[in-house]
């Protein structure tokens, strides 16, 4: 693990660290979720065929990307977080334009990986709603508090131009919260960890 970046701690991020984690070729566990790197298109599209059950954020470079994702969005069309890396967005719009539902385009890693782990914390804010709307509400708090989290990081990766906003996340807390015992709560907190 001593190539990889932990994107929910609270000490400052080097720019060095991001760098590090675009260009490594390691399989990082954690717990069930992983990132993995590969290096051709045959690879990545072997690991989404194999890890279709998951929710799955495909970041790829744009020379490979223009070739790759018309054939993610025909063959896995369940994959609908597509992330491009490049040095010139102008190279790639052409192309990109058709799958602007599903496909964002960087030039600065900073900002790619603050999307990335915005758009995991807006997935662990649905994945909280969805055991919420169970009634299942210390799992919906959990998720929650992860999203917060995960929000707070990307902010800290891009801040100050343009923030996301907490306040929706914070709503969501503030409801559970209030569902909640003030013991059960400080245990979801003492024992939160990301997945």
């Amino acid at each position: 693990m001593s190539n990889a970046i932990n994107i929910t701690i609270d000490e400052p991020l080097a720019r060095h660290e991001i760098d590090r984690l675009i260009q490594n070729n390691n399989v990082y566990p954690r717990t069930t979720d992983h990132l993995i790197a590969v290096t051709t298109m045959e690879q990545c599209l072997a690991v989404i065929n194999k890890h279709y059950h998951k929710k799955i954020f495909l970041i790829t470079s744009g020379s490979i990307g223009q070739d790759l994702v018309p054939r993610v969005r025909e063959q896995y069309p369940y994959v609908e977080n597509i992330f491009v890396f490049c040095s010139n967005i102008r190279s790639y719009v052409d192309w990109a334009l058709d799958f602007t539902d599903n496909l964002l385009i960087f030039n600065f890693h900073n900002d790619l990986l603050s999307r990335v782990v915005y758009d995991i914390g807006m997935y662990y804010m649905q994945k909280g709603i969805v055991f919420s709307d169970s009634d299942d509400y210390p799992r919906a708090l959990y998720y929650f508090y992860i999203a917060k989290k995960l929000v707070m990081r990307a902010n800290f990766i891009f801040q100050p131009y343009f923030p996301f906003s907490l306040t929706t996340i914070e709503q969501f807390i503030m409801k559970e919260e209030a569902r909640l015992p003030r013991d059960m709560i400080q245990s979801i907190l003492t024992n939160l960890s990301y997945r």
